[in-house]
């Protein structure tokens, strides 16, 4: 436990479901960790946390709690039963862990925690990554000492006095230390074109994926602009989508999940993405111009409020997933990927808008609020 100077406290990290929850979780323990305390993680084990929190080495916490329903009188009264349950569950975790203070990254199951923190009068703060909040920041920003936003216009959308600091989306220092050499060597890319690189996320996306395949049709017909491909299907589309491409030809790539995306994104000239926030921040940390299709299937959309800012810009551009046509757009993404000038003008303001001290900053804050 901690001395009365506030240092070398317990900080409980709480949240997951997706990489856009996970990863900047994972940048903010390090942070905290590179200021004495210790981090544990409540999680739901059978999501991305479940298998790369403890992968890096900190103290995991298996949690469940229900997902809000969206209609139904019964449904909800059974869902307010359960996570009176969760929260419970999340008390004992805390007192057994010797908690001092819950750092809700959103998701589902962070609310928990972050309930559970206030029930015992320990502080907490939470961290919003997206545009329009989700649903269990919006009930936990009623309750939490401290609300950190990714974007300002944010701050209006939640309820709660809680002080708001809009700090960004924390990135991972270490995605400024990609090898391209070693990505091209991993892909066995010849290096005769630019590359393109394919990514729906940790999860994986069909709409990103059908895209990809509307990219090796086009690259193979040999219609187009040259350009090598390299798509990161996720894990649960693999196996259908090396079938649907068939043999890939030199050039091209095709993996289920990739752990070392620093050295893709150095790699690549252009990305084709999806625009979670943590996503969207790594982009203008590494300075890689980009396609973004947001997922309509999000919170309020927000996946797009997130993409359009960048656009904004100058550092992306937007596609809708609605009405897409799939070999139109390959046609187009070939013609930019070619274009020096336009990748050169999208970088630079997509490097403009990085903010590389996000995590320190929370970090600070958050030792702030051990100290009082």
């Amino acid at each position: 436990m901690a001395g009365s100077d506030g240092s070398g406290r317990v900080v409980a990290l709480a949240g997951g479901g997706t990489g856009g929850h996970v990863y900047p979780a994972l940048a903010m323990a390090e942070a905290l960790q590179r200021l004495g305390h210790r981090v544990v993680y409540l999680g739901d084990a059978g999501r991305l946390e479940g298998r790369v929190v403890p992968a890096k080495g900190l103290t995991f916490i298996p949690l469940t709690a229900p997902q809000f329903p969206r209609a139904g009188l019964v449904a909800k009264l059974r869902f307010a039963l359960a996570l009176l349950g969760s929260i419970g569950a999340a008390r004992r975790a805390l007192r057994a862990h010797k908690v001092d203070l819950v750092l809700g990254v959103g998701g589902y199951i962070s609310a928990p925690p972050v309930l559970a923190a206030w029930t015992l009068g320990l502080p907490s703060a939470v961290h919003e990554a997206n545009v329009t909040p989700g649903l269990a920041n919006r009930l936990c920003a009623r309750v939490t000492d401290q609300v950190f936003l990714t974007y300002a216009e944010t701050a209006g959308r939640l309820p709660g006095k809680a002080p708001r600091a809009v700090v960004g989306c924390p990135v991972n220092r270490r995605v400024l230390e990609g090898d391209a050499s070693a990505a091209v060597l991993r892909y066995g890319l010849p290096r005769a074109a630019p590359m393109v690189l394919v990514v729906g996320g940790s999860l994986g996306a069909a709409t990103i994926n059908a895209l990809g395949l509307a990219l090796l049709a086009l690259r193979r017909s040999g219609a187009g602009p040259a350009f090598e491909l390299v798509i990161v299907s996720g894990p649960t589309y693999e196996a259908a989508l090396r079938a649907e491409a068939g043999p890939l030809q030199p050039g091209e790539a095709l993996v289920g999940y990739e752990d070392r995306m620093p050295d893709a994104y150095a790699a690549a000239s252009l990305v084709v993405a999806r625009a979670g926030s943590s996503t969207l921040a790594e982009l203008c940390a590494v300075g890689v111009p980009s396609v973004l299709v947001p997922s309509p299937n999000v919170t309020d959309n927000h996946q797009e409020g997130n993409a359009r800012g960048l656009e904004a810009a100058g550092a992306a551009r937007v596609v809708l997933e609605r009405g897409m046509d799939a070999a139109a757009e390959a046609q187009a993404i070939a013609a930019l990927v070619n274009d020096p000038a336009a990748l050169a003008g999208m970088a630079k303001a997509a490097r403009g808008l990085a903010r590389l001290d996000t995590a320190d900053q929370v970090a600070a804050t958050v030792d702030g609020l051990l100290r009082r």
